[in-house]
């Protein structure tokens, strides 16, 4: 049975991508800048985290006065999976959008995919609009959720086991998929 947040999915060309999946993340295993990043620190949500998301994207390193980085980390560390709403008051801070948060979201939970419009973009192709507006937190929250319908429904050989989150791979996948 297809998930609610999978409503209105081409069924076939869904099935194709989870056949394929396997092939088009295959190369992942081997992205030690990724990997490293990835588990680079085994704390729990921090601005280390931030700091090694935005080294990771080769971003310019955030400067904030000390209030606004506690309230960052804060942010960090309440936001449950898969909840986006506590993330929507850090993009009123200078240079940061839906993806850059869904980048920190990512290193400091593994769990978050990493919002990206070609993901969105081979979503909306499957049948599943899926808007990528880096200025509403709304959307990355429909994205986290349509990823989220696409774990649940993944037949057991649809998403290999290479020892990278789940998220990632579907991401990846979704970039990749024609």
């Amino acid at each position: 049975m297809i998930p609610v947040e999978l409503y209105g999915i081409d069924v076939e060309r869904c099935e194709e991508f989870y056949r394929v999946l396997p092939q088009l993340v295959a190369d992942t295993i081997d992205d030690e800048a990724y990997s490293k990043a990835l588990f680079a620190i085994q704390t729990e949500a921090s601005l280390e985290h931030i700091r090694v998301a935005e080294q990771w994207s080769n971003r310019d390193p955030f400067a904030w006065p000390e209030d606004v980085t506690n309230e960052v980390e804060m942010t960090l560390r309440t936001v449950a999976y898969p909840d986006v709403g506590l993330l929507e008051h850090l993009l009123t801070l200078d240079n940061i959008d839906a993806q850059r948060v869904s980048e920190w979201m990512h290193f400091a939970t593994n769990i978050y995919p990493i919002y990206s419009e070609a993901a969105c973009d081979t979503l909306t192709r499957m049948g599943v609009p899926t808007p990528y507006r880096p200025d509403d937190i709304a959307s990355y929250g429909l994205y986290v959720s349509r990823l989220e319908g696409l774990k649940i429904y993944a037949p057991a050989a649809g998403l290999p086991e290479i020892g990278l989150p789940r998220s990632r791979m579907l991401q990846l996948g979704l970039e990749r998929f024609e």
